[in-house]
């Protein structure tokens, strides 16, 4: 199954919504699929509102809420995305419509296997590269990385430390696309940064073609 590889950007939670409108929107002009409203701090009644504001600057279904499934489940948007301490993706299923995606944060082949056996629609499997959200843990470089994808129909989307002259790496590896956070949240031309992973996807996807 060969799709054009996904862009996701996810919030960095240091952010007001006012500052997240206005990434959101440069970002999904540059090229952005989806965008992960990733605020562990904020309840569910902020998370609604961030839901609600932000899909009047993009389409409702580029927006997937981390953790909180009943957000997810209320404002019908793309999905949800699940952490060690979320509810497990069966659970979540419950909840959640037929059409709505379940995803899981994994860090290793087993816990892969594990979300593939408790219903996950597509993986985030981090950090791969050294990167400034997680100062001092070392990264998982792209080896194991491979040897999930390879071993999963899931799709896998790589995170941690990816620029855009390293995202070919992580699709070769066999990601079905890239999160990034703060290599467009925090970049001062949002739009251009995006563009730049955008094309860098795009390039690796004409080269396989």
């Amino acid at each position: 199954m060969h799709h054009h590889p996904e862009l996701h950007v996810i919030t960095n939670g240091r952010q007001s919504l006012e500052q997240v409108l206005e990434m959101a929107e440069e970002a999904y002009s540059g090229g952005m699929n989806f965008l992960h409203i990733r605020e562990k701090h904020r309840t569910a009644r902020e998370c609604m509102d961030w839901v609600k504001a932000l899909s009047d600057v993009i389409p409702v279904e580029c927006l997937i809420v981390n953790d909180r499934v009943d957000v997810a489940a209320a404002s019908q948007c793309k999905g949800a995305h699940l952490a060690y301490h979320s509810l497990a993706p069966h659970e979540a299923r419950k909840v959640l419509n037929e059409q709505q995606w379940i995803g899981r944060s994994v860090h290793s082949i087993a816990e892969a296997k594990q979300a593939v056996i408790d219903g996950a629609d597509y993986m985030i499997y981090g950090h791969i590269f050294p990167s400034h959200s997680k100062p001092g843990l070392p990264p998982r470089g792209t080896i194991e990385l491979a040897q999930l994808a390879a071993g999963t129909s899931v799709p896998v989307i790589g995170l941690g430390g990816i620029t855009p002259d390293r995202a070919w790496e992580v699709l070769e590896a066999g990601c079905a696309g890239i999160a990034v956070l703060s290599g467009i949240t925090d970049a001062l031309d949002v739009k251009k940064a995006a563009s730049a992973y955008r094309t860098a996807l795009n390039r690796w996807e004409m080269r396989e073609g």
